[in-house]
């Protein structure tokens, strides 16, 4: 029985050692290779960490601004539509003189007079919608201009955006 012991133990023991081969050395120069290896892939699993943080931050960015451009438009148009409706009442207006101006030509003496102050109140009305469209035209320049603003950002970020995608390597962009 001890004999079988003794047996079963080096069976183990050389089953153990079997298994475990020859060692090779390893000598300085791989193992240099193996952690510069080692530490290049490291350095580019940092690269693509931080590109890819970048890149949210720049598409959360590039939402924002999508919104803000849509904003500014419809701000410019609402001016728009605004400076319409005044040039629109202006030419209602000047219209409405024509013909009072037509009428004044026909009627008699006192109803010439009261087409006369019709006159002067339609004239006064122009005046008053002209300021306010001029007001509307600095108005809607001004939009336009902040549009453009807008959409230049929104290029911009957008370039950014493709910079940094195209920065990345081939393979981590899938």
């Amino acid at each position: 029985m001890r004999t079988l012991l003794l047996i079963a133990v080096l069976a183990g023991v050389g089953s153990v050692l079997f298994a475990e081969g020859p060692r090779t050395p390893v000598d300085g120069s791989t193992a240099d290779a193996l952690l510069a290896e080692i530490r290049a892939l490291r350095a580019e699993s940092t690269q693509i960490m931080s590109a890819g943080i970048r890149m949210q931050l720049l598409i959360a960015r590039l939402q924002l601004q999508e919104q803000r451009v849509v904003t500014a438009a419809q701000h410019h148009a609402d001016a728009q539509n605004a400076l319409a409706a005044v040039q629109g009442r202006i030419d209602g207006e000047r219209a409405r003189v024509h013909q009072l101006e037509d009428a004044a030509l026909r009627a008699p003496g006192q109803g010439r007079t009261a087409y006369q102050q019709a006159i002067v109140e339609a004239g006064t009305q122009i005046e008053q919608q002209q300021r306010q469209e001029l007001e509307l035209q600095a108005r809607e320049k001004e939009l336009r201009k902040a549009v453009n603003d807008e959409q230049l950002r929104w290029a911009d970020f957008n370039a950014r955006l493709e910079a940094l995608e195209r920065s990345l390597p081939a393979n981590s962009s899938h």
